[in-house]
């Protein structure tokens, strides 16, 4: 399990950066997930990008 915590930083635009690595097997999922409904910006521009990579085949 991996997980990140990113603070609001009082100004027009929050953000946050993170990166694991992880050994999946076949049937795992990942996913990014907003946790006690936060959301970072009091406006309704709030955005999330993910991107997964195979590093290598077992």
């Amino acid at each position: 399990r991996a997980s990140a915590i990113a603070q609001d930083a009082d100004q027009n635009y929050d953000y946050a950066s993170n990166s694991v690595v992880l050994h999946l097997d076949s049937g795992d999922e990942v996913y990014v997930k907003l946790d006690g409904g936060k959301a970072h910006g009091g406006n309704n521009n709030k955005y999330s990008t993910f991107s997964g990579f195979l590093l290598y085949p077992d």
